[in-house]
């Protein structure tokens, strides 16, 4: 399945674009989209991506720019062109830094959408087909030394202590260097490397058995080796480069439906929801960077609601303590230790499982509607209960904050974000936060934060 990204700085064209194929008959899966050429390169970081359709007039770094970036960056993504220029010196362009195709965009329609993508298909096909070949793909992979870094810190753009023992190493990837040796000759290079190069990088020899081609072998350890690391324990021997294929990943809609479910917090209630949620996360492997991201916006989110950091140095010490796990078998073990601490605050608070689940949609609730007028019954009845019920229920479940006070916190918070992220006016912040008043919105945004919001957006260097 080619796994593409779309990538225009407008949403409604993105939309469109995006829902007028019917991918999947033409082996492509959409796994992402990007409003620039930043996050694009973001999304290319933590996803593998095969194609990319770029629109050439995008603000700041343009698609052209964007291109010649993932081909330093992410040599193996192809690229399609998107304009409304059908002049020839955008197409040559184009061509000139390396995408495989254009599409103009006015012309983009239903009548001749299938035949347009039938032949981006058949060309990413042979681009694919000749870079093997180019890369060589006749040549036969026996064993490499690999190195990729021990920690986030590392800078990865240059190789190990440069040419080691005189030969040169090879870059497959954002994060990974390659050594290719005969295998007799790569145990014993492996043990004459200096000893300080260990602390900034984990060293791995890979072997194939009966060989296979070099291509195919360096492709299985760029697109594998990251999650093969995070959910394996540390190999005591070489690799074998077979055991990198990965299962049979989910479609996106079944994987963005388990993240929605997840962001329900079952799995740190129940039993059997816990069961489930490891049992997937490991038969799947999902990706390490999508899955940090989930689980430490998850911490984030709830730790004042369950105590997470409390005894180990408050938010600063939880987000380094979180930063540090760089393995599925530390996460588990992490958040092992938080789900009981969360079954002690419900014995703690005398709830019952169901009562304590329902607490937790309700502030889900509470979050997504904070912007409008939300009163108490209307949260009692979505977490289903009587309102006074509730009131005694929410205040013991959030550490003694009544529903109102928690949910003013929630519409600053939200009002903060929107201040470091968008240049809308203050006025305009403070109806979507759910105040109709701005002088009124200002007044309890600073008593919550201790600034006016115009001074905390200056003092941030917020505004977009």
């Amino acid at each position: 399945m080619i796994k593409a990204l779309v990538v225009d700085d407008e949403k409604r064209v993105r939309k469109g674009f995006i829902s007028l194929a019917d991918w999947s008959a033409y082996g492509m899966q959409i796994v992402g989209e990007a409003k620039d050429g930043p996050s694009a390169l973001d999304l290319l970081g933590r996803e593998e991506v095969h194609l990319m359709f770029v629109d050439i007039s995008m603000p700041g770094m343009s698609g052209f720019e964007l291109i010649e970036q993932a081909r330093s960056r992410y040599p193996w993504t192809k690229s399609v062109i998107l304009t409304c220029h059908h002049e020839f010196d955008y197409v040559q362009e184009a061509l000139r830094i390396g995408a495989i195709d254009y599409i103009v965009k006015t012309l983009l329609n239903k009548s001749n959408v299938d035949e347009t993508m039938q032949r981006i298909a058949k060309r990413y096909a042979w681009e694919t087909r000749d870079a093997a070949a180019r890369q060589g793909a006749e040549r036969e992979f026996r064993s490499a030394v690999v190195f990729c870094p021990a920690h986030p810190r590392v800078s990865a753009d240059a190789p190990p202590l440069g040419a080691i023992g005189g030969r040169k190493l090879k870059r497959l990837g954002e994060r990974l260097w390659m050594a290719p040796l005969a295998e007799t000759d790569a145990a014993e290079w492996v043990r004459e490397l200096p000893p300080k190069i260990y602390g900034d990088w984990r060293v791995f020899q890979a072997n194939a058995d009966g060989g296979m081609p070099q291509a195919e072998a360096e492709r299985l350890l760029r697109d594998h080796l990251a999650t093969y690391l995070f959910y394996k324990s540390e190999p005591a021997g070489p690799i074998e480069i077979e055991s990198l294929k990965a299962a049979e990943p989910p479609e996106e809609r079944e994987l963005a439906e388990a993240f929605e479910e997840w962001k329900q917090l079952k799995w740190l209630v129940f039993g059997r929801d816990w069961k489930r949620f490891v049992e997937r996360i490991e038969r799947w492997r999902i990706p390490p960077v999508r899955l940090r991201v989930f689980l430490t916006e998850t911490v984030s989110a709830w730790s004042g609601y369950f105590d997470w950091g409390r005894d180990t140095g408050g938010a600063a010490a939880l987000e380094e303590e979180l930063a540090g796990l760089d393995r599925w078998k530390a996460w588990m073990g992490w958040l092992s230790a938080a789900a009981l601490q969360v079954q002690q605050r419900m014995t703690e608070g005398s709830f019952s499982r169901e009562v304590y689940a329902s607490l937790i949609r309700a502030v889900l609730y509470m979050r997504e509607h904070a912007g409008s007028e939300l009163t108490q019954d209307e949260v009692a009845r979505e977490a289903g209960m009587s309102r006074s019920y509730f009131s005694q229920c929410f205040k013991r479940f959030a550490g003694g904050e009544a529903f109102g006070d928690a949910l003013r916190r929630m519409r600053i918070e939200a009002a903060q974000s929107l201040l470091l992220q968008t240049a809308l006016p203050v006025r305009d912040i403070a109806n979507r936060v759910g105040f109709e008043d701005e002088k009124h919105f200002s007044r309890v945004f600073r008593d919550k934060t201790g600034r006016l919001p115009t001074e905390f957006r200056q003092a941030a260097g917020g505004g977009g």
